[in-house]
């Protein structure tokens, strides 16, 4: 983390300084245009999402264990009749150091896919000529958006007992999803949409005014709805 002098949104723009991670996560919530620009000069993308990822895997380890040993009992409710059921500790102990691991990992893993879809879309369809770090960067900080919901959601989980609730359209449905149609409205998340919308202005900024901030969200959107499609499916064939 840098000690850089203070700066603004404004003054980023104009070149003036080159604002440090605490300045650059409030402006991914505040200003996130203004951050795209900022991006065009420097592209710091790493500690930006391992500080972020490092707090929810242990927001995550800190999860009650009868909240896992819940969502165990649901998984298992859902084996296949005759099939020997694990020790239940065992399983739970794996879970727990399994589950804290994949936060970490599938933070990374995320953020280089969604670098690389953006990198594909705005470089190859539409002509832009951003490099991959700065794709990734913008991704990077879009981690502190999801972050957030992710620290909200905890609350509902302990409250309703099931880790499967998320802050999308599902908690319209009176059941847990179960149905293609299910998991697409459980997948469109309130912070999904969010940070689509706030990555398509850092995008926008990003290009220097050459993408419109409409036109880069509306972008971004399109690859959040094909995005929120294949999670659907894959939660309907596996019951994930």
């Amino acid at each position: 983390m840098n000690n850089e002098e203070s700066v603004t949104p404004e003054s980023v723009s104009t070149g003036a300084a080159t604002p440090n991670l605490l300045q650059r996560v409030i402006m991914v919530f505040t200003a996130p245009g203004k951050l795209g620009e900022a991006l065009r000069q420097t592209s710091p993308w790493f500690w930006t999402l391992a500080i972020a990822a490092i707090i929810a895997t242990i927001a995550f380890f800190l999860l009650p264990p009868e909240l896992m040993r819940q969502a165990m009992e649901a998984q298992a409710a859902q084996r296949p009749q005759g099939q020997e059921a694990p020790d239940p500790e065992a399983m739970l102990r794996i879970a727990r150091i399994g589950g804290t691991l994949s936060v970490l990992v599938v933070q990374f893993i995320a953020a280089v896919v969604i670098a690389g879809a953006l990198y594909l879309t705005f470089n190859v369809f539409m002509g832009q000529e951003n490099s991959y770090k700065q794709y990734l960067s913008a991704a990077a900080h879009i981690t502190w958006i999801n972050l957030l919901g992710f620290l909200l959601v905890i609350p509902i989980w302990i409250s309703k007992g099931d880790m499967r609730i998320s802050l999308g359209l599902g908690l319209l449905l009176p059941d847990v999803p179960s149905s293609f149609g299910g998991h697409f409205l459980n997948s469109i998340t309130i912070f999904g949409i969010w940070s689509a919308i706030a990555l398509g202005t850092i995008e926008s900024g990003l290009s220097g005014g050459r993408i419109s901030a409409g036109k880069a969200v509306g972008t971004v959107l399109v690859l959040y709805l094909i995005w929120v499609l294949f999670s659907a499916a894959r939660a309907s064939i596996f019951g994930a």
